[in-house]
């Protein structure tokens, strides 16, 4: 989209793209608070061990630390905000707030990580919600339809949700009694889908037939609900009827509280990707012409424990790069034109730069931001202030008689490149 341009580690946003960011931060938390959820603001630095205790071996390896201050202790760049609000939670629980307390968080923060591969960033911008306290499948659903609420608030079409739960595919992979390097590769080939290659390989490996061809049939299962309701052909022995009952529980609650995200949402029962710290159900959310989700989240009724105070938790990210990419010119805009150009002839004389400084504050004082620049053409500068997205334009030039005129403009609403006369 205009204003927004790559670079190695990230991206810039150049002013209209930084603009649209800042109305769809706006207009993202708007929704959040809507539905109860409080800000909270989280350090971009963290002593590395705090960090790294919310973190899986493979997570840590992703972290950027160095050493710091006279003490020289190891710290951290943020690279994940849920464990810092889990050790937050736990910090604060039992004090600032009560020890059953239900709450609802909501966080916009950068994070940064050693990327995996060449099609990661190092750095992404995010905003988030964090829902602790509540373990029923109730609580999970309320993150569908407030992200539905969200999305469809900042102008999002298109897009759909995809459910998984931790404790289903794992759960099968588990009673299948592989060493960490087979788990490694079955699980590869799960991700992509491969069927086929699944099921060769745990014959492979020693695996009956049969059993083989219920495990791969994990990479068929996916699609609308009602594929929850396949466990005889997925899960022979039952070890993950707990999540598939949890996740149909889920899609019930769903239906109840948002029709409409009910019709968004799909299931897939052989998700095994995604954070360590998840223990229960999944979600993430695609939108037309991204190939990344715009939106991922989960439970972790494990993560706060770590941090000394236990209590469930589940909450989602948007990647805000992706959705703004995804929403192209669409989604929301800065409130209205503002502002005015107060520009200069290039034979205005030298007090005439004064006359413009007073102008610009009298404008600034009234409420409406003000700016100067000399040297312009009124065609010219009603360029520069269309540009700018100013909404009106004061132009200074010599008159006839010596002195100065006072020419004042302002854009209109309904063809923005013509200027009438104030």
């Amino acid at each position: 989209m205009r204003g927004l341009h790559g670079t190695d580690g990230g991206i810039d946003l150049l002013p209209p793209a930084a603009g649209r960011r800042r109305a769809l931060v706006d207009a993202l938390l708007d929704s959040f608070v809507a539905w109860g959820y409080r800000q909270v603001v989280t350090p971009t630095v963290e002593r590395y061990e705090v960090l790294a205790a919310g973190l899986s071996e493979a997570d840590r390896a992703h972290v950027v630390r160095f050493v710091s201050g006279p003490a020289s202790q190891v710290v951290a760049l943020r690279s994940d905000v849920t464990p810092q609000i889990a050790r937050m939670v736990a910090r604060h629980r039992g004090t600032t707030w009560p020890a059953d307390a239900v709450l609802r968080l909501a966080y916009t923060a950068d994070v940064v990580r050693q990327p995996a591969d060449a099609r990661e960033k190092t750095e992404q911008h995010q905003m988030g919600v964090e829902f602790v306290g509540d373990a029923s499948p109730a609580a999970d659903a309320e993150l569908v339809a407030l992200a539905h609420a969200a999305l469809i608030n900042v102008g999002l079409t298109g897009f759909r949700f995809d459910m998984s739960h931790r404790g289903i595919a794992h759960r099968v992979l588990d009673g299948l009694g592989l060493d960490a390097g087979d788990r490694q590769a079955v699980e590869a080939r799960l991700g992509r889908k491969d069927r086929g290659g699944l099921e060769a390989l745990l014959v492979g490996k020693g695996i009956a037939p049969a059993r083989a061809a219920a495990v791969g049939s994990l990479c068929d299962a996916y699609g609308r609900p009602e594929v929850i309701e396949r466990l005889a052909d997925l899960d022979p022995d039952g070890g993950a009827a707990e999540g598939l009952h949890t996740l149909q529980a889920i899609v019930e609650h769903v239906r109840a509280a948002s029709p409409d995200a009910a019709d968004l949402l799909d299931v897939d029962l052989g998700e095994v990707r995604g954070f360590d710290y998840y223990t229960g159900a999944r979600l993430r959310a695609w939108a037309p012409g991204v190939a990344a989700p715009v939106l991922r989240g989960g439970r972790y009724d494990d993560l706060v424990g770590r941090f000394g105070a236990a209590a469930p938790a589940t909450g989602f990210a948007l990647d805000l790069d992706a959705l703004q990419q995804a929403l192209g010119d669409r989604g929301p805009r800065p409130g209205g034109r503002s502002g005015r150009l107060i520009a200069l002839h290039p034979d205005c004389p030298h007090h005439a730069r004064i006359e413009a400084s007073r102008t610009a504050a009298a404008a600034r004082g009234a409420g409406e931001p003000a700016w100067i620049q000399d040297g312009l053409s009124l065609e010219d500068a009603q360029v520069v202030a269309a540009n700018a997205e100013a909404g009106a334009l004061t132009y200074l030039q010599p008159d006839e008689a010596g002195g100065m005129a006072v020419l004042r403009f302002r854009r209109a609403q309904d063809t923005p490149s013509n200027w009438t006369r104030e």
